[in-house]
């Protein structure tokens, strides 16, 4: 693959050969990723001008908010990596060039930092439920997408028949009273209609090409890992996991903090305590499989920090590693356990949707402020009447998906970890700590 793959007019040099070494085949692979990540971070940034930059009045992040629920997010975010990756990858053209160890063991764990989060991201590009329109028809009116319109409505309506509100706003019963009232004519909701399916056709392309890009990168990442164990050798990268642990865990821990806090207290997930869900303790779960792989990482602590000296510290450390690998075993099972739930809870959303209660509640909180009213009202069901249960659905399975994609990259975590542990204990068993 790397031999006949383009490098794209950077240190070309001789053509690689069937012989030729994991040193060369990894420059190759460096250049072929730094091109990756360029585009990638090109096509953030068009995005982001779009949305920032190109409003009617234009100004850095005003007016903006951002939702990780739809795929914008996603987009910054692989944007943001493939920058930090790019900048990576410049720096290692040295370590590479000169088979620096100390310089590749680290390039090693940067990538292997940053690939967790490109996969899920790049799951995220994929719009399974539909949530791109459910953007564009709640966010339609604002300055940050004032762009879209004046290239997706027809000319000179981009300011008047295209932004009629949905169900005509407060102060009109539907969308023909508003046309009529504003602008005489009853084709506003036509016009933007065509306008809002040509922005959603074009802005799914966007995605899926851009989702289609990352599953190279992470092709490319795969191979630039096992280049880089080649080099490096098996027995330096097992050590250098062994004095590691903690660093290794850490993306694990605080990213099961995070999501379990957000299912388990936001106010825009189904999956909260005070929603009533069945499924209420998926939140619950991450923050247990959160709390397990902080004692692992504080178990691989001791294992690296303390050296076996005499019978009692191997004693020890053959119990540090028996906690260390049962910890990883019921982690990977609870994270198993979400992965299931959440594919379950998802499906059984397409044919049990939300009650009016939490349709109100989910709607309000992620749309308050833009077209959202009557979210003050005491009674939940009357809130927010412009969002339909089918919306609110869509969005909360998108959670799901969501939720199911980080449980399956932690599984991975959980598994790879576990592995480690019985390498480590076996090696422990052959230990020898009689002196002559």
């Amino acid at each position: 693959f790397v031999r006949n793959a383009p490098c794209f007019w950077i240190g070309c040099g001789n053509k690689l050969q069937r012989s030729s070494t994991d040193r060369a085949i990894l420059t190759r692979l460096n250049v072929l990723c730094s091109f990756w990540t360029v585009a990638q971070l090109g096509a953030a940034l068009y995005l982001a001008s779009t949305l920032l930059f190109l409003d009617d009045e234009p100004g850095p992040f005003k007016g903006f908010t951002p939702h990780f629920w739809n795929l914008n997010g996603a987009v910054f975010s692989i944007g943001a990596l493939g920058c930090l990756l790019m900048i990576i990858s410049f720096c290692t053209i040295r370590v590479i060039r000169m088979v620096d160890l100390v310089g590749a063991i680290r390039y090693l764990w940067a990538v292997l930092w940053i690939m967790p989060a490109e996969v899920f991201f790049t799951i995220s590009l994929f719009d399974y439920h539909r949530v791109t329109i459910v953007w564009i028809q709640h966010w339609w009116q604002e300055r940050t997408l004032s762009w879209f319109r004046e290239r997706y409505c027809e000319d000179g309506t981009a300011h008047t028949l295209c932004i009629v509100p949905i169900d005509g706003g407060p102060d009109y019963a539907t969308e023909d009273d508003w046309c009529m009232a504003l602008h005489n004519s009853t084709e506003c909701t036509d016009i933007r209609d065509d306008a809002q399916d040509t922005m959603e056709y074009s802005l799914i392309i966007f995605y899926t090409c851009m989702g289609a890009w990352g599953i190279c990168l992470l092709v490319l990442l795969v191979f630039m890992i096992n280049s880089l164990e080649r080099i490096i050798t098996k027995p330096i990268v097992q050590k250098s996991r062994e004095t590691n642990v903690p660093a290794w865990l850490t993306l694990p821990t605080a990213g099961c903090a995070l999501v379990g806090a957000i299912f388990r207290y936001s106010p825009s997930s189904l999956l909260s305590s005070s929603s009533g869900a069945d499924n209420s303790w998926v939140g619950l779960l991450y923050l247990v499989a959160s709390g397990l792989f902080m004692i692992a990482a504080l178990a691989g602590w001791f294992l690296s920090a303390f050296s076996i000296r005499r019978s009692a510290d191997k004693r020890w450390k053959n119990f540090a590693v028996t906690l260390f690998i049962g910890l990883m075993a019921a982690n990977a099972v609870i994270l198993a356990t979400i992965f299931v739930s959440s594919l379950t809870f998802s499906g059984n959303l397409g044919t049990n949707v939300v009650n009016e209660k939490d349709r109100g509640n989910v709607a309000c909180f992620v749309d308050r402020s833009v077209s959202c009213t009557k979210c003050d009202a005491e009674n939940p069901q009357d809130r927010c009447p412009e969002w339909s249960l089918g919306e609110v659905t869509q969005l909360l399975q998108t959670q799901l998906k969501q939720s199911a994609s980080l449980a399956a990259i932690f599984i991975v975590y959980a598994i790879s970890v576990l592995r480690f542990g019985i390498v480590l204990r076996k090696h422990l068993s052959l230990y020898q700590i009689e002196y002559v």
